[in-house]
């Protein structure tokens, strides 16, 4: 019998479509961005989509109103978003400006699943609060409360078949009761540098080249819905399993100077390869930056569709930011995920999504630790 679940905070959905992967039941996610929630619904087709804020709304309440029994969650999942500093004087949790962390806190108090798992950035585990605690030991005391025994970890999504440097802090905890042997996933791929890449059962890191080589070169401010190759690579193949049209390849439109910036920029370089008639006046340091065929993609961010946004996500070959699909590629979402909702808002969902591939690896190491809590 497959374990339940339910996603709070879910966007388009990442962190929940790695759980179905892994074969959870997602009977519902929780959102208050109604575009978001769209691309949630229709990529989970057994899952309610709840659209309600949850700083006003106690979730027992809200998941009850779709008749869905509290008492059947084996695990609760999200990712809420969290400003990461406090005022002098207060702790993390009651500063008014990380309320959504605290209403996770509250839902896992209400529902009181077996595990749960809350994934956040990594300054999180660095940051401390207005009364010197690091934010990570109040949280950890604050389930202890509640009765869980947690751990937290930074994991890389690149080591876990996702093309994409992209580091992110998760919690995971289980009720003290339960003999809930946890243990983080294993890394299943390596740096090309790495001995351990060269062992029998090692694979070398997947390379933006690996995720997107097969799609149609854009200009900007152009779109085009058909494969412009059979996959190239066993990830492209993966992608493309269950889709026969190419969906969300659009790309934003870009000025002349932009376009003569981004011809002059050389793969893996940045602004500061321009020459001085393109140089900018002002701007982030790292903005411009553009991607190479034969690495990882840096961190996929909810601005990837911008050239100035401070990143790495100018195209390694077109004179253009990535496409929506592109983006979508490197963060692992297969390609029947359609995203909707205008461009600027399906490229928020993807930059802001748990990769995943990432969320698959760790849904079978909670399954595998619940397994052993049942036999």
């Amino acid at each position: 019998m497959s374990k339940k679940t339910v996603d709070l905070f879910c966007g388009a959905g990442g962190l929940s479509l790695g759980f179905e992967m892994a074969g959870y039941e997602v009977l519902a996610g929780v959102d208050n961005e109604e575009s978001f929630l769209k691309t949630f619904e229709k990529s989970h087709d057994d899952a309610t989509s709840i659209n309600r804020d949850l700083s006003n709304n106690g979730i027992k309440q809200v998941i009850e109103e779709q008749k869905i029994d509290p008492g059947i969650l084996d695990v609760v999942i999200g990712g809420p978003p969290c400003q990461g500093f406090s005022t002098a004087g207060d702790r993390m949790i009651d500063d008014p400006r990380n309320k959504l962390v605290k209403e996770y806190t509250k839902a896992v108090k209400q529902i009181k699943p077996d595990v749960f798992l809350m994934e956040n950035v990594t300054g999180l585990a660095s940051m401390e609060n207005g009364v010197g605690e690091l934010v990570t030991e109040e949280l950890s005391a604050i389930f202890d409360e509640m009765g869980y025994d947690s751990q937290y970890k930074i994991l890389n999504a690149v080591n876990f078949g996702v093309p994409q440097k992209r580091e992110r802090l998760f919690f995971v905890g289980a009720k003290k009761e339960l003999s809930f042997n946890f243990s983080w996933p294993e890394p299943s791929h390596y740096s090309q540098n790495s001995l351990t890449s060269f062992s029998e059962d090692g694979q070398t890191h997947l390379t933006v080249g690996d995720a997107i080589s097969d799609l149609p070169p854009l200009e900007p401010g152009q779109e085009k819905n058909r494969y412009a190759s059979e996959p190239k690579t066993s990830y492209q193949r993966w992608a493309r399993k269950r889709s026969s049209e190419l969906m969300n390849h659009d790309s934003p439109n870009h000025s002349d100077v932009v376009v003569e910036r981004i011809k002059n920029i050389p793969p893996g370089g940045n602004h500061s390869d321009l020459p001085e008639e393109l140089q900018l006046n002002s701007g982030y340091p790292n903005i411009y930056g553009k991607l190479e065929w034969d690495r990882p993609a840096d961190t996929i961010t909810g601005n990837y569709g911008c050239a100035s946004a401070p990143g790495r996500f100018l195209h390694p070959r077109d004179n253009r930011v990535l496409s929506v699909r592109e983006g979508a590629r490197l963060q692992s979402f297969p390609d029947e995920i359609e995203l909707h909702g205008n461009r600027s808002e399906r490229y928020k969902q993807v930059g802001n999504a748990v990769p995943p591939l990432l969320a698959k690896a760790l849904a079978e190491s909670i399954n595998r630790a619940l397994k052993g809590v049942n036999d």
